[in-house]
């Protein structure tokens, strides 16, 4: 499982090292520009099914199994290469978590289903790693 880990760690940071070398400083306030048109039009309300899922998923999740995880080396992982250490990078559109402004509901079932082009963690990510993760994305907002 740890090589799984290591492996999935290492192919996210080959693709962010290629992609960020592409791009320059002068440009970014006219990616931010552009990438906030098109989150724009990719927002779309959560299913509800989706967010009984969320619903469910924290229902079921203790305290201390919340606490177990390290939600912050968990969001190096799977979270760093498109929203960023600090959640604003905002590569392949990704929404800015420092903006963000969805409950933990929410948070749950996107990252547990996936939205637009982020990649559904159900099977990769356990369940109390998942809510671990989202209540760990709140602390980033401004």
């Amino acid at each position: 499982m740890q090589l799984l880990y290591t492996t999935i760690f290492i192919l996210i940071t080959i693709g962010f090292l290629l992609t960020s070398a592409c791009g320059n400083q002068n440009n970014k306030s006219v990616q931010t520009a552009h990438n906030q048109e098109v989150t724009k039009k990719m927002k779309k309300e959560t299913p509800p099914e989706q967010l009984q899922k969320a619903k469910e998923i924290l229902q079921t999740v203790s305290e201390a199994a919340i606490t177990s995880i390290d939600a912050k080396a968990k969001y190096r992982v799977f979270c760093i290469a498109c929203h960023g250490p600090k959640g604003d990078l905002n590569f392949n559109n990704a929404t800015d978590l420092t903006q963000s402004t969805i409950g933990l509901e929410e948070s749950i079932a996107q990252i547990y289903h996936g939205k637009g082009m982020m990649t559904p963690f159900k099977g990769i990510m356990k369940d109390k790693e998942i809510v671990a993760v989202a209540k760990y994305i709140e602390k980033l907002r401004k």
